[in-house]
């Protein structure tokens, strides 16, 4: 097959995009069909005759993931379902995750191949459709109760409708580097004070919709653009390194450290302080079996319970003030770590973490020096990258198919602006 002339895939990604904003509404599960439809077209605009280094370690990654599966604890059927119900869905996180691995590369692949040109109709689309999702989450925090009304027939507002908002969130988080890359364009006196304001306002959005990691990774967003805009010659090495230390060490840094504070009883948000339990449960599992792990989503099956550790019960029923016994059957680890670094560690063991850290680390030194970038590719590359993190550290799991299918597709977005924006 050939590619009709004339024809980009900046269009298959404007395309993607259309549908960026109803997807996040619909709790973002959907973006990894979205990624599996944007890599359809991929395979026309960048067949895999060739692989890089990334792509090797991607693959790498994704066989070891499958491999621990053998002896995981954690044990799903291939496939579940039914086509004609809407049913049908991939029940093996390996599967999944390779697949989304593979359309990631393709997709990845195809936007890098993205010729400059003066047409720019793809990039407005995408900004369109990330400046409505903006809109919409500024809704969520100034008219919530709207919001929720208008979720109310199709999902239960006491639960459903508040994960989709949060994980809708989420998304949006993910696709403000997009924006703050986009601002770059704007005169020279404006696009600084622009950032800040976009970012000062996000801080305040976040924190009105309760979305803890939201605000959090806009902190680190800030962070990040601040490091490639001082370190001009190593700051995406530093980034990417910095990372990788931090997924190296976090047993010590969560597990360990973490316990240390809970235990001197430091005063901490209760969402921190179930996530410190968590984390401390989750170190000892990795000291189990530290080579290879339990195996690709084992800790869905560690079931310890407060009940099970009386000095833990103690200190939940001391912070809540609840004593009507139901937190001695509340599961201490609910399904996963909620820290990516940690469940890398816990279920595929030191290999894991050690390929995890090589992708990382030859990002890192595959990107050029950010004084080589134009502005917008620079702040962009490296708010996706922080914004990332964030989420890679306080809320997926690391075999979520579907977070992963959103950052392939906000890395897509920010290449597109570059190719329009940053490229002449």
């Amino acid at each position: 097959m050939t590619i009709p002339r004339g024809i980009s895939y900046a269009v298959v990604l404007a395309a993607a995009f259309i549908l960026w904003t109803p997807v996040a509404l619909a709790g973002t599960q959907g973006f990894s069909a979205l990624l599996g439809l944007a890599a359809i077209p991929a395979v026309l605009f960048a067949p895999l005759k060739k692989v890089n280094k990334i792509t090797i370690a991607v693959a790498l990654i994704a066989l070891w993931a499958t491999v621990s599966s053998a002896w995981s604890e954690e044990s799903s059927a291939i496939v579940g379902g039914t086509l004609t119900k809407g049913t049908f869905n991939i029940g093996a996180a390996a599967i999944r995750i390779a697949l989304t691995a593979l359309a990631g590369v393709l997709v990845i692949s195809a936007a890098l191949r993205i010729k400059p040109s003066g047409d720019r109709i793809a990039l407005f689309v995408m900004l369109g459709c990330l400046i409505i999702h903006a809109a919409w989450t500024l809704a969520m925090a100034f008219a919530p109760d709207w919001i929720l009304s208008l979720y109310a027939p199709f999902s239960d507002v006491e639960k459903e409708a508040p994960q989709n908002m949060l994980r809708s969130t989420n998304a949006f988080l993910l696709g403000l580097p997009i924006l703050l890359g986009a601002v770059c364009a704007l005169p020279d006196k404006v696009h600084l004070p622009s950032i800040v304001a976009i970012l000062l306002a996000s801080v305040i959005v976040f924190v009105m919709i309760g979305s803890d990691v939201a605000w959090i990774g806009v902190v680190l967003v800030a962070v990040a653009i601040g490091l490639v805009i001082v370190a001009a010659r190593t700051g995406f090495k530093v980034l990417f390194a910095s990372i990788s230390a931090f997924i190296f060490l976090s047993p010590l840094v969560l597990g360990v450290g973490g316990a240390a504070i809970s235990n001197a009883g430091v005063p901490l948000p209760s969402s921190v302080q179930s996530r410190v339990w968590a984390w401390q449960l989750t170190t000892e599992k990795i000291a189990e079996r530290p080579i290879t792990g339990h195996g690709i989503e084992a800790s869905k099956e560690w079931r310890e319970t407060f009940g099970d550790r009386p000095v833990l019960l103690k200190q939940m029923v001391a912070r809540t003030g609840i004593d009507d016994g139901r937190w001695s059957v509340y599961r201490i680890l609910p399904g996963h770590p909620h820290n990516m670094g940690l469940q890398i560690w816990a279920e595929t063991g030191l290999i894991g973490v050690m390929l995890s850290i090589g992708l990382l680390l030859l990002i890192g030194w595959s990107l050029p020096a950010p004084a080589s970038m134009p502005l917008s590719s620079r702040i962009a590359t490296a708010s996706l990258t922080a914004a990332s993190f964030a989420l890679f550290s306080l809320s997926y799991s690391v075999w979520n198919e579907a977070f992963w299918a959103t950052v392939v597709l906000a890395a897509a977005g920010v290449i597109l602006l570059h190719k329009r924006v940053g490229e002449p």
